[in-house]
């Protein structure tokens, strides 16, 4: 359900409905959970620093008020925004298709965890919902893919791919290689690493055939097919996911 959604910082949604406008869903239900919290305007202006006039003036602001003290507050929300939309799709999945398995929302972490461990908070939420956490990932490598410490969920590739120069088109995509036939052996390193991790359930190529030359509706024209714009195979790469294919059984049990 959905694709690479503009999360921000931790308190980036909470943020935005703070500063919509008064009849906003997010905007009413973040100024109840904060009249339920303080009582009245005064306690929140303290804890603010804040000098609402009353929850009304509060209701109609489209600011966020300056300084640190409404942090708390509105990381607390900005995570029950985020528990509420995992939970109501699990929710309709689960009713209306109770024997598939919910797949997240292919977060586009490219550098999670490593290198964007302020993520961990969202993606222990998914893992509260989701049957697997599914992650676009266009690096070079999936092997050190994983969860947060104690959520034992699945993991699976939304997106990767790797383009060249050498033949095609004139773009190489997210991710660039020397020739096709590094591209082919790049691929093949790929998967194997991730058949190497044990949380990994699946990898997903962007996408079958080059986009057109001309760009697609955003522009975007990468060499990233497994076909090309005429429908020709390239050998390297495809030859790559027959042999990764047809030995991928045997790198899993060999990495347990």
């Amino acid at each position: 359900m959905d694709n690479e959604l503009s999360w921000g910082d931790e308190d980036a949604l909470a943020k935005a409905a703070l500063g919509s406008p008064a009849d906003q869903p997010a905007k009413k239900a973040l100024l109840e959970s904060l009249k339920a919290k303080y009582g009245n305007i005064g306690r929140l202006n303290t804890a603010w620093g804040a000098t609402y006039a009353s929850w009304n003036v509060l209701q109609d602001s489209r600011s966020v008020p300056p300084g640190k003290g409404a942090q708390a507050d509105l990381v607390q929300f900005n995570r029950h925004l985020a528990e509420t939309y995992f939970r109501i799709i699990r929710e309709v999945i689960k009713e209306t298709a109770p024997n598939n398995l919910y797949l997240g929302c292919r977060f586009d972490f490219h550098f999670y965890p490593a290198e964007q461990p302020g993520y961990d908070w969202l993606v222990r939420t998914a893992g509260q919902f989701c049957d697997v956490i599914s992650f676009n990932r266009y690096r070079f490598s999936a092997k050190d893919l994983v969860p947060p410490e104690g959520v034992d969920k699945p993991v699976m590739i939304g997106e990767f791919h790797f383009g060249a120069l050498d033949r095609g088109l004139l773009h190489t995509g997210l991710r660039s290689v020397l020739d096709q036939s590094q591209r082919g052996e790049i691929y093949a390193s790929y998967v194997r690493g991730a058949l190497a991790n044990p949380f990994m359930v699946g990898t997903h190529w962007f996408q079958y055939g080059d986009q057109p030359l001309t760009g697609r509706g955003d522009g975007e024209n990468y060499q990233i097919g497994l076909i090309d714009v005429c429908d020709r195979p390239y050998a390297e790469t495809v030859g790559a996911c027959r042999s990764v294919g047809y030995k991928m059984y045997e790198y899993r049990m060999a990495a347990r």
